[in-house]
């Protein structure tokens, strides 16, 4: 029989891969059609895997992939609300990407065993990434290492989290921390991501003066000084 040629990742779902530790157990939530554990089964990068949605429809579509690519001694395709469905000896690794952070952070609050040093987080918020960070900085949860990608022309940040109070503190010592987390200028995706922020928080600045509230306004454009010259730092580096 005939190997199927395995699909691609976009530039969203290859880097939420690539924060996936080799071996580990992984657990996909909002798995949609299953394609990031599908993908790393069949290169070998997982140990196991379940893919869980709230909905039966996309669920349906995991398993087609699940069957389709032949993964299914290592990838199961499981009916849950967030990670309530899920035993914490199932996952080491654990995927919520292309939803709101601030649904991201209500399932997190929801599984009180992700308070454990030994699981990794990887987050893709399609939205309110600020009141993710600020989030993790209250419950603990540290960001070792956040990144930007570029997919359909629209740049997506990712981040890897540990429950680590020690860690989440000195993020919250990191300058606009909440506004960028540990997005740098370093790199051309970065340096948009930093400009797209300054942009958004000085409109919202300009609402702030426009009913008369000046201090919040300047305080909000000083981060934004903050997040150009970050950009700028990163152009002069080339």
């Amino acid at each position: 029989m005939r190997e199927k040629t395995l699909f691609s990742l976009g530039g969203r779902l290859a880097l939420c891969a690539s924060m996936v530790r080799p071996g580990c157990r992984l657990a996909d939530v909002g798995t949609d059609h299953a394609y990031l554990p599908v993908w790393l089964a069949k290169n070998g990068q997982i140990r196991s895997a379940v893919a869980a949605d709230v909905r039966e429809g996309p669920l349906q579509s995991a398993r087609q992939n699940i069957e389709r690519y032949e993964v299914g001694a290592l990838v199961s395709a499981r009916l849950s609300d967030g990670l309530d469905a899920l035993a914490s000896g199932e996952a080491d690794d654990i995927v919520m990407a292309g939803m709101g952070g601030e649904l991201i952070a209500r399932l997190i609050g929801r599984a009180p065993w992700l308070r454990s040093p030994e699981k990794r987080l990887i987050l893709q918020p399609m939205t309110s990434a600020e009141e993710l960070r600020a989030f993790l900085l209250q419950e603990g949860f540290g960001v070792l290492r956040e990144e930007t990608a570029r997919e359909d022309n629209r740049l997506y940040t990712v981040m890897l989290v540990c429950y680590d109070p020690a860690l989440a503190a000195r993020n919250g010592q990191t300058p606009a921390f909440v506004q960028r987390g540990l997005v740098t200028g370093e790199t051309a995706d970065g340096r948009a991501y930093l400009r797209a922020r300054a942009a958004s928080l000085r409109k919202r600045a300009g609402g702030l003066r426009c009913t008369q509230h000046t201090e919040e306004a300047a305080a909000l454009e000083a981060v934004c000084s903050f997040l150009e010259r970050e950009a700028e730092k990163g152009e002069q580096k080339l």
